[in-house]
């Protein structure tokens, strides 16, 4: 009996038999990219799987199907309700280490990383823990600026796979960056200590993994500006400060932020302002209408459309980097990881598996050869996340091929054209 099969059975009818079939592998992946949404069980259908799996003892739920639940509602835009539910079933069956990972993969893209390093923190103690698991836990503790822990987390992945994407290269950065005068705070920038007079910080305007970006004035052009400031000073921080403001510099396109001017001895990128927000704050809300949905995510292919035109894949596409101008029409930021299309990934930044896991396409996170495939895999995660948050019921077309974005064979991806035509 398939898998679809017996969801329904479970869902519609009588209770699953009682023996339990045989579990996956610890570490065997959901492919969200096989299912269509029209195959995901209906939300009230998810709710009643994993309300039945966290609650009678006498069902038994695959984690298969429990994870399929769980990605229902989070294509929803019900990660909170997902996150509640997958909790109480992991009430019962506290060392499936697969249902622990998702979760806490949820719980880290909603930025909710301490409920997310509790889910983890028994499992990355274990001596067969996933890699992956492992990996995020890493991530998070460097996201706490616990850099001693994150290092020492980091070796150890490591230990367990020498070649592991992403684990090297942050290593070495760390340990970098543990040398003295290496790593700047930018609350430093407050007084003007280190701008040397040229801008006048306003504000914070935001903070990811890279730099702090802050509203600021610039004295000599008297226009208000976007000054990233790299957190950190190495090899590694310079290299990426450098490609990103040489590849945005060499896009002119309205859907590129414009660069105005590098300073490497501040390690800081003048850009333009764009008071609009980005797309991820839009996403805060459900009452997105599907016709502002449509012409957002239609600029946004013909953007990302450009950038392919010119032989550059970004690889870090996410709703915090797309930034929006007054009429709605994005602009693509942060080309720090971009490389050139069959570009191998190696050397300082940019190393292979940079990015960011829940819009990471699965090539990424190995050495191959740089190309469009995996900026189709984002852009479908982020066109769901979208489609997650309008008002009306969008299109089915649109969802199925949203969803095959996300398929594990980056040549079974739609092209960009096929994406754009879905969108009318």
């Amino acid at each position: 009996m398939s898998l679809w099969t017996r969801m329904r059975t479970f869902l519609s009818g009588p209770p699953a038999p009682a023996n339990k079939p045989a579990a996956a592998p610890a570490n065997a992946p959901l492919d969200p990219g096989r299912m269509s949404m029209g195959a995901m069980p209906a939300v009230h259908g998810a709710d009643k799987l994993l309300q039945r799996a966290g609650g009678d003892p006498d069902t038994w739920v695959t984690t298969e199907e429990i994870l399929i639940a769980i990605e229902g509602l989070r294509v929803e835009g019900r990660e909170a309700h997902a996150l509640r539910l997958g909790r109480r079933v992991l009430a019962r069956r506290p060392q499936d280490a697969r249902l622990i990972l998702r979760l806490a993969q949820i719980a880290a893209d909603r930025a909710d990383d301490d409920v997310a390093m509790e889910l983890l923190s028994p499992l990355h103690q274990q001596a067969d823990a996933s890699v992956d698991a492992l990996m995020l836990f890493a991530d998070l503790l460097e996201r706490k600026s616990d850099r001693a822990g994150a290092l020492a987390a980091y070796e150890r992945v490591l230990a367990r796979s020498i070649d592991f994407p992403r684990a090297k290269e942050r290593v070495a950065r760390l340990r970098e960056e543990a040398m003295p005068t290496k790593r700047i705070d930018a609350t430093l920038l407050a007084d003007g200590a280190l701008t040397r007079g040229r801008y006048r910080l306003l504000r914070e305007a935001g903070r990811g993994g890279a730099g702090t970006v802050f509203l600021a004035d610039d004295i000599r052009t008297e226009r208000k500006i976007a000054l990233k400031v790299y957190h950190a000073r190495g090899r590694v921080d310079r290299e990426r400060l450098l490609r990103e403001a040489s590849t945005a510099a060499a896009l002119e396109h309205s859907g590129v932020v414009r660069i105005l001017d590098v300073d490497e001895e501040i390690m800081a990128i003048a850009m333009e302002w764009l008071p609009c927000g980005s797309v991820k704050d839009i996403l805060q809300s459900r009452d997105v209408s599907l016709e502002r949905a449509f012409h957002i995510l239609r600029s946004l292919v013909d953007a990302l459309a450009y950038v392919h035109g010119e032989g550059i894949v970004h690889r870090d596409l996410k709703p915090s980097n797309v930034l929006l101008r007054a009429d709605d029409s994005v602009v693509l930021t942060d080309f720090g990881l971009a490389r050139r299309t069959g570009e191998l990934p190696g050397g300082l930044a940019g190393e292979a598996g940079e990015g960011t896991l829940a819009y990471m396409a699965p090539e990424q996170r190995t050495r191959v050869a740089v190309a469009t495939p995996a900026d189709v895999h984002a852009l479908g995660v982020t066109i769901r996340e979208v489609l997650g948050q309008v008002s009306d019921a969008p299109p089915p077309a649109l969802v199925d091929i949203a969803t095959s974005c996300l398929r594990a064979d980056p040549n079974a991806r739609p092209t960009l054209r096929a994406i754009r035509d879905s969108l009318g």
